[in-house]
């Protein structure tokens, strides 16, 4: 048993009354956990030779459509295939299959999904069965069950979490669908509640290096994205749809570094998905599929679109009256002087707008 004399040190060793006696030593396989080193951040300036003389090689997402770790948005008019189209993009990018003839990065492609839940496997079956080759069985595509609010404090901590549960590793791509499920809690016509949703786009972003795009309905007159401005100024591109006679146009509305790309034209064609319903009937979904342009209508000058308008309301009141006297409406004619006189232009001008 030792005693004070035994302690080695030079100061005689013994327990104070105020003193704690010493911890019990670790127990085997306990081990410390220290801190992540972190990288060094770079310098805050830099000189302008460097940017001169070592360009940043531009990284597309899609070629010509969206470039890779950028803030983009789809917004569309009803009917015009939004979800389509997103899915189609996140489909090919996880495939590495190109785009209606425009290459893709292949990687990683995450679908924060909030509407149309109960068609999405509907879509994406019609997807695979008209890109066979593709092989979406095997991509690393992941489609969430719900929406996650991004107005909440921790949406992205959340979306983090799922992704790395799911095994997604690091995604090139995530898409949010719609911004008005994710903006629950927000107003879209606030600048403060959008720059809210843009910063929670933007860490999930600069997290993984990836593309966010967001898919967004039109606003009333169906010519802009709905909500406040503050969303389209912090966007790196946004893409519009438009359809018009069964033909849908996507367009670029905005594109931070470039010109955009030429407009693309689709049709949705149907596709039998080989499913059967619960009364054994077959279940169909669509794919784009792409078409012509429709044929744009000549412009016509005033002269011609006041001839015109007369021309039909004369004829449709003749028809009118034919059919009130109990007469085939197919024998309804207007003259030549009839219809010069209800133009009132004179007769020069008239032969001229009648030529055209």
């Amino acid at each position: 048993m030792l005693d004070d004399t035994d302690w080695t040190g030079d100061v005689p060793f013994s327990y104070g009354e105020d003193e704690p006696e010493p911890t019990q030593e670790p127990t085997a396989g306990a081990v410390d956990v220290l801190p992540e080193p972190q990288p060094p951040r770079p310098p805050l300036l830099r000189h302008v030779r460097e940017l001169l003389t070592n360009p940043p090689a531009v990284r597309w997402l899609i070629r010509d459509i969206v470039e890779a770790d950028t803030l983009a948005l789809l917004y569309g008019q009803p009917g015009a295939g939004k979800s389509f189209c997103a899915l189609s993009m996140a489909a090919s990018i996880a495939c590495g299959s190109d785009w209606y003839g425009h290459r893709v990065t292949q990687g990683p492609a995450v679908y924060i999904l909030g509407e149309g839940g109960g068609g999405v496997s509907r879509r994406l079956r019609a997807w695979h069965l008209t890109n066979p080759d593709a092989r979406l069985p095997d991509a690393p595509l992941f489609i969430s069950r719900r929406i996650v609010p991004l107005g909440e404090s921790e949406a992205v901590a959340e979306i983090t979490a799922a992704i790395q549960e799911a095994g997604a590793g690091t995604p090139s791509v995530v898409f949010i669908d719609t911004l008005a499920r994710a903006a629950a809690g927000l107003d879209e016509n606030s600048a403060r509640d959008m720059g809210e949703l843009v910063q929670a786009c933007d860490k999930i972003r600069e997290q993984y290096k990836c593309s966010v795009i967001l898919v967004h309905h039109a606003g009333h007159n169906q010519d802009r994205a709905r909500g406040s401005s503050a969303i389209k100024a912090a966007l790196d591109a946004e893409l519009s749809l438009t359809q018009s006679e069964g033909v849908i146009t996507l367009s670029s509305s905005k594109a931070k570094e470039s010109e955009g790309f030429k407009p693309l034209t689709f049709k949705l064609a149907s596709v039998d998905t080989q499913w059967l319903d619960e009364d054994d009937e077959r279940i169909y979904s669509a794919v784009l599929e792409e078409c012509e342009p429709p044929e744009q209508a000549e412009q016509l000058g005033k002269n011609q679109t006041l001839c015109l308008g007369v021309l039909r309301e004369m004829h449709e009141n003749r028809r009118t009256n034919l059919e009130s006297g109990s007469r085939s409406s197919d024998d309804a004619k207007v003259t030549l002087a009839e219809w010069r006189e209800g133009t009132g232009l004179i007769r020069q001008r008239f032969n001229e707008t009648k030529s055209a």
